[in-house]
């Protein structure tokens, strides 16, 4: 209930709220009161609250009456009556009056001048949201032509609108699916709820369009739509849908690739669809082949996580995750590579050309695929046999590259050499990767290969303060997960040695003028001594 006190004050903070020469100092006192309304009308009802307070009746229909209130007035007013008429039978109070079709109709605020003030669309959208949550508020939506502004509000400029427009349009077709009786059987037949109806409509023509925006819109949707509801009916979406989408892969350039990729990846996620559904694996397996490298990555990552993926589409989003790894072997070897590292793997020319494009781009897919396989190695669905030795020489490949320490064999090694050279971004993501890939079994001339290229960053006085603490911490798994000869509580032979050679380094380090240097060794050398400090004797 409304405390007394409040009630009585209420009238005067109408009055004020409706007077334009009443200045407000900000917005927040607003929001504050506009939480304090809701705390109340969630504890009542509000159909009572407003019989009891017709004051706040009396500033709607100001609002509606007078256009010369403030833009921030106007929006917390849209706001409150969408909040009140949550309520169903506070709703039909509030439409005898016709307040609701006036404020949120096609003859209200947006035909006024503070139209074009983005608070006041917000407010109009953020009040429809409250209010749809019952029948009576999906036949206002449609019938007082609601529906068909927030389609428009989809391309408004101001990307916040934009979004709640978007937002509003998934829970709106979530609704009319939830109220609607038609069965899933009539849905196949295209017997859709009035309402849903309208939003599947335009999607379906969205996706046919040529403007990419409108394509990206009705893909958002989707991908909303998918990643919230699980009922049988987002199956039946799919299924009407999927053709369109298909299309979509065909085109070239591919419109709003990005966000096709996240539609994939939330179809896919969706529980309510059958992990047999060969149209959705199909499309998946067809994006994989037709989209950039930067955003294929993403998709591949994502089908490898899932449980129920097709074992031959795993192995081709694999593949796909570890193109860009093996263009960059393949270019820039000499030497003999460890078996196994190209198949299904092939270096895409379309990989090729993505890498080699412009510095961004190549340190961009590089960063996103090491990141990728990091967050993919430790997972129990991960693929096997897992490619450890491969993986390793590529890491350990990337850093002699980023040091000009690699020897490139053709003109697109040397491209790539040129291009990564002192990449400290590339450089920490390289190193990150290759101290993941320390907990597994590991063979000695790559373990010799890894040591090397970390003593070498350790030692050089170009590696810069952040990356030198990565190779430190990347030395420190490298060596604490080492071997350990029989018989000896300590190490192998090759960390030994490489512990003989990285000590003189070390010292240096402890004695650079810069701090982070210094902490990073000094770091480096507690948990080191920690570690083997508390290791039992023979």
């Amino acid at each position: 209930m409304m405390d007394p006190e409040c009630s009585r004050l209420l009238p005067a903070l109408c009055a004020a709220l409706a007077d334009p020469r009443q200045p407000l100092a900000d917005d927040t006192c607003l929001e504050k009161l506009l939480d304090w309304f809701k705390t109340v009308a969630e504890a009542e009802s509000s159909l009572l609250l407003l019989q009891e307070n017709p004051a706040l009746v009396e500033l709607l229909s100001h609002v509606l009456k007078s256009q010369d209130v403030s833009a921030r007035v106007l929006s917390f007013s849209l706001r409150l009556a969408g909040m009140f008429a949550a309520q169903e039978d506070c709703f039909l109070y509030l439409q005898q009056g016709e307040l609701l079709r006036g404020l949120f109709g096609e003859g209200g605020p947006l035909c006024w001048a503070a139209w074009s003030v983005p608070t006041v669309r917000s407010g109009w959208i953020q009040g429809l949201r409250s209010l749809a949550q019952h029948t009576s508020a999906l036949h206002f939506l449609v019938n007082s032509g609601a529906v068909d502004t927030v389609l428009s509000l989809q391309g408004d400029p101001s990307l916040f609108v934009a979004s709640a427009a978007s937002q509003l349009l998934v829970h709106t077709l979530a609704l009319s699916m939830q109220d609607g009786a038609t069965g899933c059987s009539s849905l196949w037949g295209g017997m859709w709820p009035a309402c849903a109806q309208k939003i599947v409509g335009h999607v379906e023509e969205s996706l046919q369009s040529t403007v990419a925006p409108q394509v990206m819109q009705a893909l958002n949707i989707l991908t909303s739509t998918f990643g919230r509801y699980h009922r049988p009916w987002t199956e039946v979406l799919w299924g009407q849908l999927c053709p369109l989408v298909a299309r979509l892969l065909e085109r070239n350039p591919i419109p709003a690739a990005h966000s096709l990729v996240d539609l994939l990846l939330s179809v896919a996620r969706c529980p309510a669809l059958s992990s047999s559904h060969s149209s959705l694996w199909e499309a998946v397996a067809q994006a994989l082949r037709c989209v950039s490298p930067m955003q294929a990555g993403p998709l591949a990552l994502g089908m490898l996580k899932l449980l129920h993926c097709p074992q031959a589409l795993r192995a081709q989003a694999f593949g796909v995750l570890l193109q860009p790894l093996a263009c960059v072997v393949k270019a820039t070897g000499q030497a003999p590579r460890p078996s196994g590292w190209l198949d299904g793997a092939e270096g895409s020319s379309l990989t090729v050309d993505a890498l080699l494009s412009s510095k961004s781009a190549c340190v961009g897919i590089l960063c996103q695929t090491l990141a990728q396989l990091e967050e993919l190695q430790p997972l129990p669905q991960r693929p096997a046999p897992w490619p450890q030795e491969p993986l390793q020489d590529a890491a350990v490949t990337i850093l002699q590259l980023c040091h000009s320490s690699a020897a490139p064999s053709s003109s697109d090694g040397g491209r790539f050499c040129a291009t990564l050279m002192g990449c400290v971004r590339v450089q920490r993501a390289a190193l990150d990767f290759l101290g993941t890939l320390s907990q597994e079994t590991r063979s000695q001339e790559l373990e010799k290969q890894v040591f090397a290229v970390l003593l070498e960053y350790l030692g050089s006085p170009d590696s810069s303060p952040t990356v030198l603490k990565k190779a430190f911490q990347t030395t420190l798994r490298w060596l604490l997960s080492s071997p350990r000869t029989p018989g000896c509580p300590n190490l192998s032979p090759r960390p030994l040695l490489f512990l003989r050679e990285l000590f003189p380094v070390l010292q240096k380090r402890l004695c650079s003028p810069g701090w982070e240097v210094r902490d990073s060794a000094l770091e480096f050398l507690t948990q080191l001594s920690r570690h083997w400090g508390a290791a039992p004797g023979p």
